[in-house]
């Protein structure tokens, strides 16, 4: 049967021998990250992003600072809806290839533009 989160405003199920990573006071309380079992990772985060390219431009920059020969395609997903940024990147560590799916989902306001999550987001 599947665990479910539900926070900040933010409710999906999940596997249930996925577990939920401990999070540091600095990360913020807008996101969450799953362990996933054999290594892998999925993280959530919650902010505002007027500039959706430049948010994906900064966590490109940020990653290809500390790794070589950085990869990046930008895709399409039938499942999400028309329009939502996907972007994949592909970089080495030690001897590992790391793949790295950022997916921009929006948004978390009504048609007035008010906030749906009932919180202040990060960078209003």
């Amino acid at each position: 049967m599947p665990a479910q989160f539900d926070s900040f405003g933010v409710r999906f199920l999940y596997p249930d021998n996925w577990s939920v990573a401990e999070r540091d006071d600095e990360d913020g309380e807008f996101g969450v990250t799953l362990d996933v079992p054999g290594g892998g990772f999925v993280s959530v985060e919650l902010t505002r992003a007027d500039e959706v390219e430049a948010l994906i431009d900064g966590i490109v920059k940020t990653i290809a600072a500390d790794y070589e020969d950085l990869e990046r395609d930008e895709l399409t997903l039938d499942v999400l809806p028309s329009g939502t940024p996907v972007t994949d990147l592909r970089f080495y560590y030690l001897d590992l290839m790391i793949v790295s799916r950022l997916v921009i989902l929006r948004d978390f306001t009504n048609r007035d533009g008010e906030n749906q999550i009932g919180q202040e987001l990060p960078g209003a």
